[in-house]
């Protein structure tokens, strides 16, 4: 018991030495570099089904944007709600701005969104092309940040993680927890190296040099890839660009899911694809998910000697520290750390959820349309 206490603390130092060591070496908005060459111009992309809830004040927010060349293009992708009246209102509001686009058939081995975005894709004149989703809210000055970073740094990928918004505590801690094992698990301080295992892609932020996206096909390759945004910036890398990611401070915002229940469902869709549909890889993450992160609170109520409960006391407060560093940069309340063990627990059960429930109905459901396993194994990037 005292070297399973040992492990654990030594695996929560390791964590905690991670973390900081990547947000070390992750940039952020405050180290804008000047600007040194022109602007470029760009195009910026909105996928929407059925978001007459959010797509209002995310598409002001991208009118208000305050950059000298740019276009919005806005695809209403089969809604039935009142998405595309929206959107029409915006586009008379602003001629000239906005453009929208109807999309009315999803044609056979495509997801919705993919498709969504090639099609806008095609109509784009810019030279770079932001991929956006439909429930983001960004600052007048965001897309002036991310050009000067791409422009300076002679990038040809770059990603603005947002800040994420949460509603009830739970969902705080859960959010965190879930964006500190993206840092680690693709290695976020590794994003501007060759490393293909070091990629980086988010839905909120996606924003790519047109011709390195035109040279890898576009949305093509991803037509059938749930996991879109990530493996769009793995094709930047595997097809010789840069990718960097930057902080964004606030500057870009969104509430991914409403509220804790509402997370794990999102966790439930995605999770068994997000690790294309690998039980191995399911089964380990699961089992060390449970040992070594919720060791050390199980430790806490056995009986044992006194060095292993001290042990299990100093890791916890380390979770409790891990959290509150990853606070500084992800907007999460520090105290989140507090709720780890409740964040780790239904981290668990959506994973594990996914992964049944997937391979029990044989696929998914996304949008209304139903894909197999083997049909999204087929379409999977590598």
């Amino acid at each position: 018991m005292l070297i399973y206490a040992l492990v654990i603390f030594i695996v929560t130092l390791l964590w905690l030495g991670l973390l900081l060591y990547a947000r070390s070496r992750q940039r952020h908005i405050r180290d804008l570099p000047p600007m040194t060459g022109t602007w470029p111009s760009i195009s910026v992309i909105v996928p929407a089904m059925n978001e007459e809830e959010t797509i209002e004040p995310a598409m002001r927010s991208l009118l208000a944007l305050d950059y000298p060349d740019i276009e919005i293009i806005a695809v209403n992708d089969r809604s039935t709600d009142r998405t595309g009246e929206i959107l029409d209102r915006l586009a008379t509001e602003h001629p000239g701005r906005l453009r929208v686009i109807h999309v009315t058939d999803l044609p056979a081995g495509w997801l919705g969104k993919c498709n969504a975005l090639s099609v806008a894709a095609r109509h784009a004149r810019g030279e770079w092309i932001l991929f956006t989703d439909a429930d983001v809210v960004f600052e007048p000055d965001a897309i002036r940040i991310a050009a000067t970073f791409a422009v300076s740094g002679r990038a040809d990928h770059i990603v603005l993680f947002p800040r994420m918004l949460w509603g009830d505590p739970v969902e705080a801690a859960l959010l965190a927890f879930f964006a500190m094992a993206l840092t680690i698990g693709f290695r976020m301080w590794r994003v501007e190296s060759q490393s293909l295992r070091a990629f980086v892609g988010i839905g909120a932020f996606n924003m790519i040099r047109r011709e390195l996206y035109e040279g890898f096909g576009g949305h093509a390759p991803l037509r059938l890839e749930v996991a879109d945004d990530m493996k769009l910036g793995y094709l930047a890398k595997k097809h010789g660009g840069r990718s960097m990611a930057v902080l964004s401070g606030g500057k870009v915002r969104v509430r991914w899911r409403m509220g804790t229940v509402d997370t794990i469902r999102g966790l439930e869709r995605s999770g068994f694809a997000g690790i294309d549909f690998n039980w191995p890889k399911t089964i380990a993450s699961i089992v060390l998910c449970a040992v070594l992160m919720l060791g050390e609170y199980a430790l806490l109520i056995v009986p044992a000697a006194p060095i292993v409960h001290l042990l299990a006391l100093a890791s916890i407060g380390l979770i409790i520290v891990i959290y509150a560093a990853e606070s500084r940069s992800g907007g999460f309340p520090w105290w989140a750390g507090i709720l780890h063990p409740v964040a780790c627990v239904l981290f668990i059960y959506a994973f594990a959820r996914s992964a049944i429930v997937t391979s029990i109905r044989g696929g998914l459901s996304w949008r209304g349309t139903f894909y197999s396993i083997a049909e999204l194994r087929r379409g999977t990037v590598r």
